[in-house]
Order: structure tokens, then sequence, then C-alpha cells
């Protein structure tokens, strides 16, 4: 058990872009699992080295466990061909759902073993958590429950264990009974998050980022953005 002070303010990790960080009241914060959601190719993947790379700029060091290609060329491109951080990007691609559970079993014990060093780990990411669930437990909705648990469970731990931010990334499927378009996993996997945003991207390339549910920033409010060879850039 663990007394928590009213005094003590929630750390977050910035964007280091205006608009996204007036949007979260100051970036993702520690301690919670915050999810972004949206269809392929809406930006997802880009936040989440942009926070990754705030993290590294800080002189911290990322876990991220990629599940469908992380591009290299792309982070070196955001991080403007800056190699000192490689050393300190702890990618782990994952294989199948098993290989996903394994590597957050692993994540744990290294972010306790970094805990109190020069290099601790800053942010945890799971890019995406839900690809393997889609392919492998598609038909067996108890399975997919289940696996949703466990790994849930574990992330959580992660964030509240050593105050970290925990940054999901999630994809999307069409709900033909409401006719929208909801994130894979539904209520189970929004009832773990504290924070949830949705990406989307119009024919302009013009993205937004908006919120669909947070502790403490009304839901509905939204940024846009485009994506650029550095980065991203903040639209009025």
């Amino acid at each position: 058990m663990e007394k928590i002070s009213l005094d003590d303010s929630t750390q977050k990790v910035s964007s280091g872009y205006s608009c996204l960080d007036s949007l979260m009241d100051g970036g993702i914060e520690q301690g919670i699992i915050t999810e972004l959601y949206g269809e392929g190719g809406a930006g997802k993947s880009n936040l989440a080295m942009i926070y990754s790379l705030s993290v590294l700029k800080g002189g911290r060091s990322v876990i991220y466990v990629d599940t469908e290609g992380f591009s290299t060329e792309r982070f070196l491109s955001i991080s403007k061909g800056c190699t000192e951080y490689l050393p300190h990007m702890n990618i782990y691609r994952v294989k199948s759902l098993d290989d996903q559970y394994l590597a957050l079993i692993k994540s744990d014990k290294l972010i306790g073993e970094k805990r109190d060093s020069k290099h601790s780990i800053g942010i945890m990411v799971v890019d995406s958590f839900t690809n393997f669930f889609r392919m492998e437990t598609g038909k067996d909705p108890s399975a997919r429950m289940e696996g949703y648990e466990k790994q849930l469970s574990i992330l959580s731990g992660i964030a509240l264990k050593y105050k970290i931010p925990v940054l999901i990334t999630n994809q999307i499927y069409e709900d033909v009974n409401n006719n929208s378009l909801e994130p894979f996993g539904g209520f189970f996997i929004d009832h773990a998050m504290k924070a949830i945003y949705r990406v989307e991207k119009f024919r302009d390339g013009t993205r937004t980022l908006t919120v669909d549910k947070h502790r403490s920033i009304a839901e509905g409010h939204s940024a846009r953005f485009k994506i650029t060879d550095n980065g991203i850039t903040c639209e009025v």
C-alpha cells in the first residue's frame, strides 16, 4: 500500500508540439495506460515515436514492443538523423501473441533492473497492442478476453509500479449495429484505459487527435496536425 499525497503533481511526457501538449494538458501521464486508436496510416506509430523520442531527449530509455514493423528510417527522420539515442531505444519485435506476452514479462523485469540507473526506462510503448489478438483469437472471444486481462494487468502494473507512462496503439473495426468505427477490444480494453485518443486522417492529409476518454480533459476536444518529413506540424 502506498499513501498518495494530493500535493504531488502528475508528471507528464511532452510531445514537444504545442497543439498536442495543449490538448493533453502537458502530455501523456505517468502511472496509467494511454491508448491511441485509429485506422491504418492515421499516424499512430508516428505519435508513438514522437513520445519515445521526447523521453530519449530527456536522458531516459524507452521500451518499444513492435508487432507491425518498426521503421528505423522513419524514427531517424523524426530524430533528424541523430543516432545517439538508438542505444537507449529498446525495440522488441514480436511475432505471435505468446511472444508478445513474454515481451511484456521481460520488459517488466528490465524496467526494474534499470530503475535506478542513469538511463532508466521513461516510457513503454506497445504498437499495436491488439494486432495478434485480431489474428490469433478472432473466433474465440473467451480466449481473447483472457488474453486481454493477462496483458493489460501486466501493463497496468508496470505503469503503477514504476510510475511511467504506458502507451498502446490500437486499430479499429466497424460496428455494424451502430454504424460506427470503434477501437478493437471494445469495452474490455476501454475500461482499462484512463486516457483514450482517436487519430483520424482526412483527404487533404490533415490529421486530428481527439479526446475520447480522460480523467480531467473534456471529451471531444481535438488538435489538428500534419505529418512531415521530420515529425509533425500543428495546423490551426
